[in-house]
C-alpha cells in the first residue's frame, strides 16, 4: 500500500497536466463556464490536490481503523499492540488516499466530457497515458487490498471484547470499500474517451467529405470511401478501448479473494 501510495503521490502531476496540454486553457474554461461552480474541471482539480482534504477524508478512516483493530485486540500489550494498530490504520489511511485520488480523476474526466474537441483528438490518441496510469493505479490497489484483507482476516486476533467476532466482519471493511471504487473509476475513462473520440472521429470524417468533394470522383465512390473510412475509425476505437485479459482481475480479483476468505 505504502509503495501505491507514493506512486499516485509521485505521479498525481501527470493527469491534469495531460488534461491541459490536450486542451488549449479557453477552451476549458468555455466548458466550465456552462457547468455548475462545483462540477468544474479547475474545482475538481484543485480538489484532487488538496492536502486539507486528503487529510480530513484520511483521518476519518484512521479512527475507523483504530477503532476495529482495537476491539479486534493484536495478540500483544503495550507498545508492539500500539505499533500493530498504527501500521493497520496507516494501510487504511493510504488506500483512502488512493481511492480519494481516483475519485477526483473521474471527476476532472466528467467536467471535460464534453468539451470542444478537433479530429487530432482520435488520430494522436492523445488520451492514451490516462487510461494506463488508472488502469496501472487500480490494479496495484487490488493486490494491496487483497493482501491487507487476507492478512488481518486471518490474524491470530484475540476478539475479547464485548463485540467478540463480530468486529471480525469489520475487517472485511478495505475491500467492501474498494470493490466499487477501483472498478467504477477503472472503467469510467473508457466511457468518457470513447464519448470525445467519437466525436473527434466525426469531425475527421466531415474534413474528408470537404476533400472528397473536390477530388473527380463519383458520388458513390465518395460515399463508399467515407464509410470504410469511418468503418476503419470505429474499428480502431474499439481496439483501442477493448476490455483485455489484463483488464479482468480489475473486476473479479475482490470478489473472488473475499468469497474465499468467507469460507
Amino acid at each position: 500500500m505504502i509503495g501505491a501510495a507514493l506512486l499516485v503521490h509521485k505521479m498525481q502531476t501527470y493527469i491534469p497536466a495531460t488534461i491541459e496540454n490536450t486542451f488549449p486553457s479557453g477552451v476549458r474554461e468555455k466548458a466550465d463556464s456552462i457547468k455548475k461552480k462545483e462540477d468544474t474541471y479547475v474545482e475538481n482539480r484543485n480538489r484532487y490536490y488538496s492536502a486539507q482534504r486528503s487529510a480530513t477524508f484520511t483521518t476519518q478512516f484512521v479512527i475507523i481503523g483504530f477503532a476495529i483493530f482495537y476491539f479486534a485486540k493484536f495478540p500483544l500489550d503495550g507498545f508492539p499492540e500500539y505499533i500493530l494498530i498504527t501500521y493497520g490504520c496507516m494501510q487504511y489511511a493510504l488506500g483512502v488516499y488512493i481511492g480519494r485520488k481516483l475519485f477526483y480523476i473521474a471527476q476532472m474526466l466528467n467536467a471535460i466530457k464534453d468539451i470542444e474537441v478537433d479530429g487530432t483528438l482520435f488520430k494522436q490518441d492523445k488520451l492514451a497515458g490516462v487510461l494506463t496510469y488508472v488502469n496501472t493505479i487500480s490494479t496495484m490497489t487490488i493486490v494491496v487490498v487483497y493482501m491487507h484483507v487476507a492478512s488481518y482476516y486471518k490474524a491470530p486476533f484475540i476478539f475479547d471484547s464485548l463485540a467478540k467476532e463480530s468486529i471480525k466482519v469489520a475487517l472485511l471493511l478495505p475491500a467492501i470499500i474498494a470493490t466499487p471504487v477501483v472498478v467504477l473509476f477503472n472503467f469510467y475513462p473508457r466511457y468518457v474517451f470513447k464519448e470525445m473520440y467519437l466525436r473527434s472521429i466525426a469531425i475527421e470524417i466531415e474534413s474528408l467529405k470537404k476533400r472528397y468533394n473536390d477530388n473527380e470522383l463519383s458520388p458513390f465512390e465518395r460515399m463508399s470511401y467515407i464509410v470504410e473510412h469511418d468503418r476503419l475509425l470505429k474499428d480502431e476505437l474499439k481496439h483501442r478501448l477493448r476490455l483485455t485479459l489484463s483488464d479482468l482481475p480489475i473486476g473479479i480479483t475482490i470478489f473472488v479473494a473475499v468469497i474465499a476468505l468467507l469460507k
